[in-house]
């Protein structure tokens, strides 16, 4: 993706247009000026703009440029302000704005003040001179803002404001902005909006970097941050001027960066022989401290304060008090700094941030004039201590790890006056442990499955190979992502031609976007050695970092094949685990299993590769025309957790199909049969202790199972359940019950559509069951281990009466249950626990079926 310059606004999260006759109110101290909607731009005193007009308010000796979409020429509270611009995107045309976003930073910066219409600027009378280098998309190049710097100073501008951003070093640009710095102007730019590191040309070390807070000083999430970063200004709904003679609210770093070039132009207009500089410096030594104490990487130096930039002194030494280790002061990379060594001063101590192990190299302007004025020993993490001297214009270079450096600086013994200083620190990587590795020949192999390595490009042009053997056709997936939006990737991955040393390349993978840097590979591949080649779009070097992941993936085996016939069909694994691999939507696989006895058989789906569209069919040897069952939700049912086909089958041969309409060859499937034989039309009682009983009773349908062939013994049994039992034991040893209830006597929750109603009824009629207070009948409630017992005893006619000893520890004579406990335990037909009953638990099915079989001696 070639990085585009984009205006440093991304997100506009409200815009109120104003009309004469459509005033939005806003609470505010009461106006410094007549402008009429003064009161919306609240900014203003957040940056105590309001409070420095007294002293100062505008500055008409100088140029100030802005770099941008151009400015509405037609609009009243700009107009007199503005001279004649420049378009460079479409030469010879005015520099008339057509998208609205350079009049919108035009607005912030100088819409004339106190002229009882609209809104104020920082500066109420300026001359503003419009270069456009946006076009109506708000998007540029890195050269047509180098081109913008250069004619803004040919045509003598002093400040230059550039509220655009772009992640791209450009050596036009950097030659742009040193060149400005030589011709005396202050250079303010809006740090971009990328939540990443700081963007160009905010990141040179002599531009101002602005970011973005809101009205609580909390910086804008979107708002880049960073070492580079100086100041931060309101960012958040800053009211303005609008494209149209309107007014408005835009927001981002672009809302913040005019206001610190207003402040910069006020200076001037109060000092008019400060270096850019001395105006930087001006502008951090009196900015309000934010966040961590003294500069940080989220806030800079802090918030901008007009007032005291404009009624300050300068301070050649505003750190101070730095002169010991627990006092350092933070230097940040890719900056400058300023500092004073004297008799009574004789030693600064800062600190630095260092990203990446590299090295970092300083540039000393010292104002003595012995060679070495200044002595100075860096820390670094982890590495031993290293003293050099400066000079004016000397450049030392310190080698440094990953963390913080301290950094001594003291005057040299033999300088007996004070002096000033200014350090500016550049940062270069470290070449990454790849290296070298810049040509084919010079590529690194990568070994593995699964490979994650690290890389950068430390020189300008570096690129980095690699290579990797493919031994079997599978699926390749390579991704490559920076660790910030400065790092504009390239991925190159071409194969190796047999016999060959040429490479043949796919198309460049550049489809990486401001947002998502990263770029992607996923392809199948064949045996052979493979390339894979990252570079940086512009061949930059770049202090940053990439993450290269590949995984690579063969074609699943699937040692079943051929079985694309029923003749083919495979046998299960190991008896009973299906799995294989579908390379086509045409090519089914079929297996084979035998069922030697009436079973149970239920087949599930562990794991299905796809998502749906996974099909199942059973068929028997007796007629393979028509599917037992199928489904087309195997994928679905798998990943429910339920199963996927359960029925009874008869002994036989018996055949799976198996087909996807989805492909897929990676990775296998995996379906499992589990085949449980009946004993009485049941899977659930071969080796329960009372398979007898529930045998005999059901053969004679006093007891019934469950559809999925399942008698489920321990499953507790109802009020409705235990009725049915029991009348049906009555009716097959002879008694005469009454298969209809015609009694009068009706309960509130059992209607005539139960399906027990009739059971219950005659059960009730006949005072083996009784009802609860409520009118309640409770059919669907589970039965204890008492009622059941009570139940029998009554039913059987049964003499109950209190003992005087009970059999069991937990039902006391006196328990309402105990002369049927009792009794029913001395004919031998209900037994506890032991010396347990647990008279309120559960009847289970099981224990019903034997006290069933035991007292009617079925």
């Amino acid at each position: 993706m070639k990085r585009s310059v984009n205006m440093s606004v991304t997100v506009t999260l409200m815009v109120t247009l104003i009309m004469a006759n459509n005033q939005s109110v806003f609470a505010a101290a009461p106006p410094a000026s007549n402008d009429y909607y003064l009161t919306n731009q609240l900014h203003l005193s957040q940056i105590k703009a309001d409070k420095a007009w007294p002293t100062v308010n505008s500055n008409e000796q100088i140029i100030i440029a802005v770099l941008d979409t151009g400015v509405d020429y037609k609009h009243p509270d700009l107009k007199g302000n503005l001279l004649p611009g420049v378009n460079l995107v479409n030469a010879g045309k005015s520099a008339q704005d057509d998208n609205g976003h350079g009049t919108e930073v035009a607005g912030v910066l100088a819409a004339s003040g106190n002229n009882n219409i609209g809104v104020s600027g920082v500066l109420w009378n300026a001359k503003i001179l419009p270069i456009k280098i946006l076009n109506s998309k708000a998007s540029s190049d890195e050269e047509l803002i180098a081109k913008g710097i250069n004619v803004a100073l040919d045509r003598g501008a002093k400040v230059i404001v550039m509220s655009v951003s772009s992640m791209a070093y450009s050596k036009s640009l950097a030659a742009a902005v040193q060149r400005a710095e030589r011709s005396g102007a202050v250079l303010v730019a809006a740090s971009g909006n990328e939540s990443s590191r700081v963007a160009y040309p905010a990141a040179y070390p002599t531009v101002v970097a602005v970011g973005a807070v809101r009205s609580n000083n909390e910086v804008l999430s979107q708002a880049n941050t960073g070492p580079e970063l100086n100041l931060v200004a309101p960012g958040l709904n800053v009211y303005t001027t609008k494209l149209g003679g309107k007014y408005g609210s835009f927001s981002g770093t672009s809302a913040a960066a005019p206001q610190v070039a207003g402040a910069a132009a006020l200076i001037l207009a109060r000092h008019p022989n400060l270096s850019p500089f001395d105006v930087r410096q001006l502008l951090y030594q009196t900015a309000t401290d934010l966040g961590e104490k003294g500069w940080d990487r989220k806030t800079g130096y802090g918030l901008l304060d007009v007032n005291k930039a404009v009624k300050t002194a300068l301070s050649y030494d505003f750190l101070e008090p730095n002169d010991s280790p627990s006092k350092a002061k933070a230097f940040p990379i890719e900056s400058q700094i300023r500092g004073n060594l004297g008799p009574k001063d004789t030693v600064d101590w800062l600190k630095m941030d260092i990203p990446y192990d590299g090295k970092v190299s300083f540039t000393a302007t010292v104002t003595s004039g012995i060679s070495s004025a200044m002595a100075a020993t860096f820390y670094p993490e982890n590495r031993q201590p290293i003293t050099q001297y400066f000079g004016n214009g000397d450049t030392i270079t310190v080698p440094v790890k990953a963390g913080s450096m301290n950094i001594r600086l003291m005057r040299n013994g033999g300088v007996n006056n004070a002096f000033n200083y200014v350090l500016t620190s550049k940062f270069t990587i470290n070449p990454d442990r790849n290296e070298p590795n810049d040509t084919q020949e010079t590529a690194r192999p990568l070994v593995g499955n699964q490979i994650s390595v690290t890389g950068n490009f430390h020189d300008e042009g570096d690129q980095d190979w690699f290579s990797y053997y493919v031994r079997e056709y599978g699926h390749l997936d390579v991704t490559v992502s920076p660790d910030n939006k400065r790092v504009d990737l390239l991925l190159g991955l071409g194969k190796q031609a047999p016999g060959q040393k040429a490479v043949v390349w796919d198309p460049l993978y550049d489809n990486g976007t401001r947002v998502n840097p990263t770029e992607r590979v996923s392809k199948e591949v064949s045996p052979g050695k493979y390339y894979i080649r990252v570079s940086e779009y512009s061949r930059n070097a770049v202090n940053g970092e990439y993450q290269l992941d590949l995984g690579y993936t063969p074609v699943k085996k699937d040692f079943n094949e051929p079985n694309d016939t029923y003749q083919k069909a495979s046998p299960l694994s190991g008896g009973t685990v299906m799995s294989g691999t579908i390379p086509t939507a045409a090519d089914p696989d079929w297996f084979q299993f035998t069922v030697n006895s009436e079973s149970y058989v239920t087949f599930r789906a562990p794991y299905i590769p796809v998502d749906s569209g996974f099909r199942f069919a059973l068929y028997s040897d007796r007629n393979m025309n028509y599917a037992l069952a199928s489904t087309n939700e195997v994928a679905e049912l798998s990943n429910s957790g339920n199963e996927v086909i359960g029925l009874r089958l008869q002994p036989g041969k018996y055949y799976v199909r198996l087909n996807s309409g989805t492909s897929f060859k990676y990775d296998s499937y995996r379906l499992t049969v589990t085949q449980q034989k009946l004993i009485a039309g049941y899977r659930d009682i071969s080796d329960h202790w009372a398979r007898s009983e529930i045998v005999r009773l059901s053969s004679r349908d006093i007891v019934n199972g469950f559809n999925d062939a399942s008698f489920k013994p321990n499953q507790a049994v109802t009020r409705a359940e235990f009725a049915t039992m029991l009348l049906k034991s009555m009716r097959a040893t002879g008694s005469k019950v009454a298969t209809t209830y015609t009694g009068n006597t009706t309960f509130r929750d059992m209607k005539k559509r139960h399906w027990a109603y009739h059971n219950l009824g005659v059960a009730y009629q006949l005072g083996i069951l009784k009802g609860y207070p409520k009118n309640e009948m409770k059919p669907d409630q589970p039965i204890s281990r008492a009622e059941m017992a009570v139940m029998i005893a009554r039913a059987r006619d049964v003499l109950m009466y209190n003992r005087g000893t009970s059999n069991y520890q937990d039902v006391p004579t006196s328990h309402w249950a105990s002369p049927a406990i009792e009794a029913l335990t001395s004919r031998n037909w209900l037994s506890g626990y032991g010396s347990s009953f647990k008279p309120n638990g559960r009847a289970t099915r099981a224990e019903v079926v034997v006290v069933l079989s035991k007292a009617y001696q079925i």
